[in-house]
């Protein structure tokens, strides 16, 4: 709920970036022109995606309803990118999302909460970490087949037969797995917690 009071476009980014669990750079030069708004569907072209050998190979992201909500309300006249910077910047520097993470921590200890720390490191959360509290639900909350939720992750099958023969991105799967993230996300802010 802290990260959806704030009224700043770091905060819109970060929240975007736990919804699609895409890498932080990703929705950095995230474009318009890669959002099909009537198909729901956010397609990062292969060369932006993290260890791709097949940079021809996009990767398609299903887009829930907070995620449409999101896209809906940035302004489309500043330029390329969904999530522009600030003062005229073209693109948010590399670690505004980390910032936004880092300032809602401060806010919730200052509240006499426990703060978001990374519950291994005990280290103040990233917003690359947003990816593997993903993972973690995924494995333990959510009944979903693991190969959905590393094609979510957009990660790269490391054998060879097995690549050969999953190459569809299993849109309906995903569009699913997203949908009941998204209810396990809101879940917090129902019930008073944090988010």
């Amino acid at each position: 709920m802290r990260l959806q009071k704030r009224d700043a476009i770091p905060a819109r980014a970060l929240e975007f970036q736990i919804l699609t669990v895409a890498r932080p750079g990703e929705v950095r030069f995230a474009e318009w022109s890669e959002i099909d708004f009537k198909e729901r569907i956010w397609t990062v072209p292969g060369w932006k995606l993290k260890g791709r050998r097949d940079k021809k190979k996009d990767h398609k992201v299903p887009l829930t309803d907070r995620a449409m909500e999101i896209l809906k309300m940035m302004p489309r006249d500043n330029g390329t990118y969904i999530f522009p910077g600030y003062r005229g910047k073209e693109t948010m520097s590399e670690n505004a999302l980390n910032l936004t993470v880092k300032e809602i921590h401060q806010v919730d200890i200052k509240a006499g909460e426990s703060g978001f720390l990374d519950p291994e490191t005990k280290k103040v959360a990233t917003a690359h970490g947003m990816r593997a509290a993903f993972k973690d639900w995924a494995t333990e909350i959510s009944n979903v087949e693991d190969y959905v939720s590393e094609l979510a992750l957009s990660h790269i099958y490391t054998s060879s037969t097995r690549a050969a023969y999953k190459r569809g991105q299993l849109i309906p799967k995903r569009r699913k797995l997203m949908k009941a993230f998204e209810k396990y996300l809101s879940s917090f802010s129902e019930k008073g917690g944090k988010k």
